[in-house]
């Protein structure tokens, strides 16, 4: 009996940077779930490129039927060609790459919608090259969150097989933090990542903590209030109306000792270092962004474009396999939950 395999869509990142070596090196290690077909949107030429800058023996297969994907092949690096027009220098991001990298991501968005494909992967690409490009977003993830249906603020978890964790707020300087953080942003964030867990993780009753900004939790307001003013309020509203085990704020600094780690499924942190050094410390080469609150499944690898190793064929791409695979969990997740 033929297994049903989950077609995953992944976009080519940054021409110049580790995107594409740790693409082929990904799909050449067979580490990645079998029951699924990975398609990447991207130039063959680059492709090709890359395979000899890395002694890559993997054949590329060209994939026409953008509905079906019925003329996928196993074993083979499966493409849906788009046309990059510039050459490269490895390792040299480039303002004339922008509309490739843009392109990849709109085409890899457009496919889904109107295909079986289940979920996408996003390899990383450059946010200040972008911007500098006339690129009026953020960053990747609210350029995503634009091409969803939905139109909500997108929300980034980030994952490993110990931890999950949820920044509140993201690229932004630390002295803007404390302004940020309000209770209508941690009631929004929260309601996302509690609907999500339940539906792409299947975890029935999400047990979450949340931290506190300043050292040992403010310490009852001797070094700063927003625990007392803000956070703690607004969690103990949250317990209220949702019923679930949410505990905070909680002092940041033993928020990830193993013996809290496994009593909560999420945490919620108050800005970006908080969540992501805990994360990169317990598997630093195999954590996952996740982004929650979008009408399709979107992972991606918990890492930068790497511009600085490229060309020398040490990229790892331990990260991006674990996108692969848990985007395919996450999607299997959703089926059930739909089927409940």
């Amino acid at each position: 009996m033929s297994v049903y395999k989950e077609v995953i869509l992944i976009t080519a990142g940054d021409p110049a940077s580790i995107s594409t070596e740790i693409t082929i090196k990904a799909i050449e290690t067979k580490k990645i779930n079998r029951n699924i077909k990975p398609i990447v949107i991207t130039d063959i030429n680059l492709v090709q490129e890359y395979k000899i800058l890395i002694n890559s023996n993997i054949k590329v297969n060209e994939i026409k039927d953008k509905i079906k994907f019925s003329d996928y092949k196993n074993n083979h690096l499966n493409i849906i060609p788009i046309k990059l027009n510039n050459k490269i220098e490895y390792g040299k991001p480039d303002v004339k790459n922008q509309s490739f990298i843009k392109l990849s991501i709109i085409k890899t968005i457009e496919i889904y919608k109107n295909s079986i494909a289940s979920a996408i992967v996003t390899n990383p690409i450059n946010k200040y090259i972008m911007h500098k490009s006339g690129f009026n977003f953020e960053g990747h993830t609210d350029f995503l969150s634009s091409l969803s249906k939905k139109k909500k603020v997108p929300v980034m978890m980030l994952v490993t097989n110990e931890l999950k964790t949820l920044p509140l707020t993201i690229h932004v300087p630390l002295n803007k933090v404390p302004k940020l953080i309000t209770k209508d942003l941690i009631h929004s964030k929260i309601k996302i990542a509690i609907k999500d867990l339940k539906t792409f993780f299947d975890i029935k009753k999400p047990s979450l903590i949340v931290t506190g900004l300043n050292p040992h939790a403010g310490e009852n307001g001797d070094l700063g209030d927003e625990e007392i003013k803000v956070i703690k309020p607004a969690v103990d509203e949250l317990k209220k109306i949702t019923n679930l085990s949410i505990t905070g704020p909680v002092s940041a600094d033993i928020a990830f000792s193993p013996d809290k780690r496994c009593n909560y499924d999420l945490a919620v942190c108050m800005y970006h270092d908080q969540a992501l050094i805990p994360i990169k410390t317990l598997d630093f080469h195999n954590g996952v962004n996740v982004t929650l609150g979008l009408d399709f499944i979107r992972t991606s690898p918990d890492h930068g474009t790497g511009f600085e190793i490229v060309g020398k064929n040490i990229a790892k791409p331990q990260s991006l396999i674990s996108a692969i695979n848990l985007a395919h969990e996450m999607s299997k997740n959703k089926k059930n939950a739909k089927s409940i």
